[in-house]
């Protein structure tokens, strides 16, 4: 559960002589105090009066907190659309509801409003001390954008309960660049281990004993690879093959899983070494890469699995993207994350003020 704090608006004017040009506080009335009407849950219109500064002229207006000079619309209002949105609503969906509450709203201006919530949730993140972590884990997604993928790597912390560290507007086939950048994220945050899927592009890094394979994205591929041969062997009637891959999947599901190669998989490596046409040649082909990488699978007593990374992506990415056309922009698929990371809150609080 988590606290929601929306902006206030005040039905009261303070009398501020405090000049915005010269800053000089003599500033003196310059009209009677009159109503303004606005669009807001609770209040229908809000007090103002102009003012002017003896020593430069300029005149300027005074109106209650909670309004932005010239808005119609209150900063309360505009939370509760940016709020309904970021809960799953589209922008007409969202329109409709604040149009039922008799605030209207046009969805061209939701949707601005979230783009400028993401912006100021990005430059809070970024302004933010390095978040100090022990695991980072790092995954890729893409982003339907005008028509072509935008792909997007993020960087999330595993330990800590799972924290959106960071994001980048790189694609996995830019080798090099996400090496770099990962890099570089890792020594800002202190990361001791990078834990990944199996894709090349996250291999040398750092050292292979500090970059370890999330147990479950491992275990899941194999254990697929497994019992669709054992199904094949079935078939084309081959008893051996077909009770070589049941015994593998028994041995994928042991638990505690086994920190060395088991002699079980030694042994099934001997039998199938030789191999080299058909289901054995198969056969023999997922053996060996189980051999390879069955000590670079992690072995965190905490969390083995880069299951926070993946559910950072869903929560903060995913889950919207696949209910909209696509961003507009790449800068919209750079601020959605950050906006939704920084709804989850802090404590079970999240204060609204600050992005609005």
């Amino acid at each position: 559960m988590i606290r929601y704090i929306l902006p206030s608006v005040e039905a009261g004017l303070k009398l501020d002589r405090g000049c915005p040009h010269c800053h000089r506080p003599n500033g003196r009335i310059h009209s009677a105090q009159r109503q303004r009407a606005i669009r807001d849950l609770k209040v229908s219109a809000i007090p103002q009066r102009r003012m002017r500064c003896p020593w430069c002229g300029i005149t300027w207006t005074l109106h209650g907190q909670g309004v932005e000079g010239g808005h119609q619309r209150s900063r309360r209002l505009i939370g509760l659309g940016l709020l309904l949105y970021m809960l799953g609503l589209s922008y007409r969906n969202t329109q409709a509801v604040l149009e039922g509450l008799e605030c209207r709203s046009g969805k061209s201006s939701i949707e601005r409003d979230v783009a400028v919530a993401g912006v100021e949730a990005q430059a809070m993140h970024r302004q933010a001390p390095p978040v100090g972590v022990r695991v980072l884990g790092v995954d890729g997604t893409g982003a339907a954008m005008a028509g072509r993928d935008a792909g997007v790597v993020f960087l999330v912390g595993v330990d800590g309960g799972g924290r959106l560290i960071g994001l980048a507007p790189l694609h996995e086939e830019q080798t090099q660049k996400v090496r770099d950048h990962v890099a570089k994220v890792m020594a800002a945050v202190g990361a001791k281990e990078l834990r990944s899927d199996e894709h090349s592009v996250y291999e040398r890094i750092v050292p292979e004993a500090q970059h370890r394979i999330c147990l479950a994205h491992w275990a899941k591929s194999k254990g697929k690879r497994a019992y669709d041969l054992h199904r094949q062997a079935l078939v084309e009637g081959r008893p051996l093959e077909a009770a070589t891959m049941w015994q593998l999947l028994q041995l994928l599901r042991k638990r505690p899983r086994p920190p060395t190669v088991p002699e079980e998989l030694t042994g099934m490596v001997v039998r199938y070494i030789n191999a080299r046409k058909g289901l054995p040649w198969k056969v023999n082909q997922l053996l060996q890469h189980l051999e390879r990488t069955w000590e670079r699978v992690s072995n965190d007593p905490v969390d083995p699995t880069n299951n926070a990374t993946e559910r950072i992506i869903g929560l903060t990415f995913k889950i919207r993207s696949k209910t909209m056309r696509g961003f507009k922009s790449i800068g919209k698929v750079l601020t959605h994350p950050y906006l939704s990371s920084f709804l989850r809150g802090q404590g079970g609080v999240c204060d609204l003020r600050e992005v609005i």
